[in-house]
């Protein structure tokens, strides 16, 4: 009752400015429900679980238990929590388990449900990191760094998130935000050769990742009308401040002075610091441009 209520006022606005019942099949029109009010949860705890699952990806290489704690934590609690606050009735909300078949959502949970029993089995195991229990823990962070966006690529309505880039870029980004979250921890706990080990990761990360958002503009810019709409909202629409400080400036300028500036390996945990904060930032912003930005083809 309430969803249609809110979609009556988008549509009949008391000032005869909102959308008319037939103006969503013959012009381009955003959606809603994944990004404003309770949709900002979805963002968030997409953002936080696919961070984790790339901390504990890149903990699997080094051996670093430490490493695999905090990002099973902030896989589970803060991107779990989150999701349950989008989810609204748990009571309810417990049967999107039973469809794995046809749900990606549904096939999301089936994957952190399994990630969350093994992740803490191979934290309280020792001895632990053997080659086919981190075979199957790296597939398991991979498929849930990929699951947000997975989710959304299956919209084909929406240019924006069916692109190809789409799940290239999720990938890289999980994974380069937790070598980064990684490469931190170390630092903050005094091994400073193996934080100044980790930065050749650094930059081949951040490289690829540059070039997955390169290339997702000018793929979905391609890709038909309705794709370059969502462009032309976030270039210089009305997510072009977004865009332009938050993806351009702290997700990709100053984390790339910054790499210049270590290139070789000459590190500092404060650096280290700075160079997180300013990814973690444009990461978000990232997301929210492309969530934010996507709008439905007009179907006449």
């Amino acid at each position: 009752m309430k969803q249609r209520n809110e979609l009556e006022k988008i549509m009949f606005h008391p000032t005869g400015s909102g959308l008319k019942p037939y103006e969503w099949m013959m012009r381009p029109t955003a959606q809603t429900q994944w990004i404003d009010d309770k949709g900002l949860f979805l963002w968030l705890a997409f953002f936080f679980s696919e961070i984790g699952a790339g901390l504990y990806f890149m903990s699997l290489f080094y051996e670093y238990k430490a490493g695999l704690i905090l990002g099973w934590l902030i896989t589970l609690i803060l991107g779990g929590i989150i999701h349950v606050l989008y989810l609204g009735n748990p009571l309810r909300a417990w049967r999107m388990i039973m469809k794995p078949n046809t749900s990606e959502l549904s096939r999301g949970i089936w994957i952190i449900g399994i990630f969350a029993v093994l992740g803490f089995l191979q934290m309280v195991t020792a001895g632990s990191f053997n080659m086919v229990f981190n075979s199957i823990m790296g597939i398991l962070c991979l498929l849930i760094i990929s699951h947000g966006f997975a989710t959304m690529n299956v919209v084909r309505a929406l240019p924006a998130w069916s692109s190809t880039m789409v799940l290239p870029l999720s990938v890289i980004s999980g994974v380069w935000i937790g070598q980064q979250i990684l490469q931190f921890t170390t630092a903050a706990s005094g091994n400073a050769a193996l934080a100044s080990g980790m930065e050749v990761w650094a930059e081949v990360f951040f490289f690829a990742y540059f070039l997955c958002v390169v290339l997702y503009v000018w793929g979905t810019w391609h890709s038909n009308e309705i794709g370059k709409e969502s462009i032309k909202i976030q270039v210089t629409g009305d997510l072009s401040k977004i865009s332009l400080i938050g993806v351009g400036g702290l997700g990709i300028l100053l984390p790339l002075i910054l790499t210049l500036i270590m290139w070789g390996g000459d590190t500092n945990g404060f650096l280290i610091f700075l160079r997180l904060a300013f990814v973690f930032a444009g990461d978000l912003a990232l997301r929210y441009v492309i969530m934010k930005s996507a709008v439905y083809k007009p179907l006449i």
